[in-house]
């Protein structure tokens, strides 16, 4: 039997999940003054205009087996009615705080696993409705605004990985000896990894 070789820990990142899930913010606010609702089937007939102010935030929480993700998303309604020359001018603005919120179920990840999430808006969507506990004569309406997010996770976790002592970076992948067990990275989204000893050991996700 062959005299293993010498090898060297390095610690990196190593991916434990690598999926795109869908996470939605939803926000419900008195409709401004002048918002007129179609009451049959909830559709806002005065122009309106919700524009996303910056990167939705995101606060991971990892508990065995499941991501729980809260966030916010800053916006910007912008309510507009008729001007001159056939042209549209703002009536009202308002700031707002959509909060996001998700829960996905992930085999294998654990507490301290580190989360890196990349958002895309996939649909905007605005509707009013009467509010209930008005008690007025005349109907006062609410919006609730909708925003949809395609979100793409990978999820990591530090390791230390054993490289033999004269392995260099070239073109070619580095191999991790795996005549122990222990030395193995796992790899259960096929995600192809390429430990270079000469990178710095402290980058995270």
């Amino acid at each position: 039997m062959g005299k293993k070789k010498e090898k060297r820990l390095v610690k990196a990142l190593v991916v434990k999940a690598q999926l795109e899930v869908q996470k939605t913010g939803r926000i419900q606010i008195p409709a401004p003054l002048g918002i007129r609702v179609n009451s049959k089937t909830g559709e806002v007939e005065t122009p309106l205009e919700l524009k996303l102010l910056g990167k939705p935030v995101f606060t991971p929480t990892i508990v065995p087996d499941k991501l729980i993700n809260h966030g916010l998303q800053k916006a910007c309604l912008l309510v507009q009615k008729p001007g001159g020359d056939c042209k549209l001018s703002l009536s009202s603005k308002s700031h707002l705080d959509i909060p996001i919120y998700g829960m996905h179920d992930i085999p294998c990840i654990l507490p301290g696993d580190h989360v890196k999430e990349t958002a895309e808006v996939e649909s905007i969507d605005i509707r009013g409705i009467a509010d209930p506990s008005y008690q007025g004569c005349k109907t006062k309406n609410m919006l609730i605004i909708t925003v949809v997010y395609k979100i793409k996770v990978i999820i990591a976790r530090e390791e230390c990985i054993r490289i033999p002592k004269d392995c260099e970076y070239t073109d070619e992948d580095c191999h991790i000896e795996e005549d122990d067990s222990d030395d193995a990275i796992i790899n259960r989204n096929d995600i192809k990894i390429i430990v270079n000893p000469q990178q710095h050991s402290s980058w995270r996700v």
